[in-house]
């Protein structure tokens, strides 16, 4: 009998993932404008629908949670990376005086916080280190987890883990990875 409900509602969940999928995406584009963001965050929404057992069989109920769904995460991908940009000048701004030697070139200064970042980046455990410099190259979520053979959500997981431990171990120089991280 489980078996039964489950494969109902998961078939119900891909009949509602074909109907919506596209426009969702079309829509939180209008919010986010970055393809992979919107997809990302449609996808999310999709997750939590089955997570939560949203009840499927009401359209109307499951359009709504959909769209605002869509909508508030999209809102809180663009205050993340508002919060992100404003936090980097912020910080170039403070470290400035440190890039840059009297006769107007570059102080080795930088040289030396890239090498001390690469040398804890190279510390790192083998997969949060790969993820984390696949990450670095720009690359999204699905294209490491493909890469990797591994689920977008290890991806993440492995991402977070890498960036707290170098936020730990860099302490006042985790700003770099601010600037280094695309957004995902």
């Amino acid at each position: 009998m489980e078996r039964t409900i489950n494969q109902k509602a998961s078939e119900q969940l891909a009949r509602l993932y074909d109907d919506y999928y596209r426009a969702l995406v079309g829509y939180a584009m209008q919010i986010v404008v970055d393809e992979d963001v919107a997809k990302d965050v449609v996808q999310t929404i999709f997750q939590r629908v089955w997570e939560k057992r949203i009840d499927i069989d009401n359209e109307v109920k499951v359009k709504a949670y959909l769209y605002n769904g869509v909508r508030n995460m999209a809102i809180n991908s663009l205050r993340r990376k508002d919060t992100e940009a404003r936090y980097a000048d912020y910080v170039i701004q403070q470290y400035e005086p440190f890039h840059i030697g009297e006769n107007g070139e570059e102080d080795f200064f930088s040289e030396e916080i890239y090498r001390l970042l690469f040398q804890k980046i190279d510390a790192l455990p083998s997969r949060q280190r790969e993820v984390f410099l696949m990450c670095m190259e720009g690359k999204s979520y699905m294209e490491i987890g493909e890469a990797l053979q591994i689920s977008k959500d290890t991806v993440k997981s492995q991402k977070h883990k890498a960036v707290s431990r170098l936020k730990k171990e860099l302490g006042q120089l985790a700003f770099l990875l601010v600037l280094l991280l695309p957004n995902n």
